[in-house]
């Protein structure tokens, strides 16, 4: 009897920290293990903009509200405004060898667990960055794309040889908002092989 409760009581542990999806494409480094808790908390704190709306109401509403008021905030994207709770990539690193994207035309996140996308009730808005280039943003990830990976176009030709992908995404489905933020190491192929074209060319010459 003991040992089923502590089998159990390590499963939930499990599952509450693999059960919010992961970057899988560009893949994600995670050199621990895949754990996609959430990397930090905001509230409404974080801005006069949102202070004393309301924000415990549906996952939805509280997205809508959130669209609503951005905008008088102080911040001019999502990635300015997250970085102030996640300055650095959480559970990932970018320790591990690039993707190369050079045949890529998008990102894909999924729930193996659940067996979807973003979770049901985690609306909010989301937004990918190249660098310091952002090449994707919708204000509720979990409307827009519902698949299972959920999978995201992506232009990846602003980077130009070894570079940065990172993905942001803040649920709003309770007053504490959920940071979840995930980095992948990636390399364009294509860039690359136009830089060393161009060089050989500027040496014949």
């Amino acid at each position: 009897m003991k040992f089923a409760v502590a089998t159990t009581a390590i499963s939930l542990v499990a599952h509450s920290v693999n059960a919010h999806g992961y970057l899988s494409q560009p893949a994600a480094y995670f050199p621990n293990g895949i754990n996609t808790k959430y990397n930090a908390i905001l509230t409404e704190s974080c801005d006069p903009a949102f202070s004393g709306l309301k924000w415990n109401d549906s996952p939805q509403a509280n997205t809508a509200m959130f669209t609503k008021s951005f905008p008088n905030s102080q911040f001019k994207t999502l990635r300015a405004m997250m970085d102030t709770a996640a300055s650095d990539c959480g559970n990932t690193a970018l320790t591990g060898s690039p993707v190369d994207v050079s045949s890529l035309s998008s990102m894909k996140w999924q729930n193996d667990q659940e067996q979807m996308g973003f979770i049901d009730s985690h609306h909010g808005p989301c937004e990918a960055w190249i660098d310091d280039t952002r090449v994707f943003h919708s204000d509720d990830c979990r409307r827009d794309y519902t698949g299972y990976p959920a999978e995201i176009p992506i232009d990846y030709s602003s980077c130009s040889g070894d570079c940065t992908f990172t993905f942001y995404w803040l649920a709003l489905h309770e007053p504490n908002w959920q940071v979840y933020k995930q980095c992948a190491p990636i390399a364009n192929g294509k860039a690359c092989r136009r830089r060393w074209m161009t060089a050989n060319l500027r040496s014949e010459n």
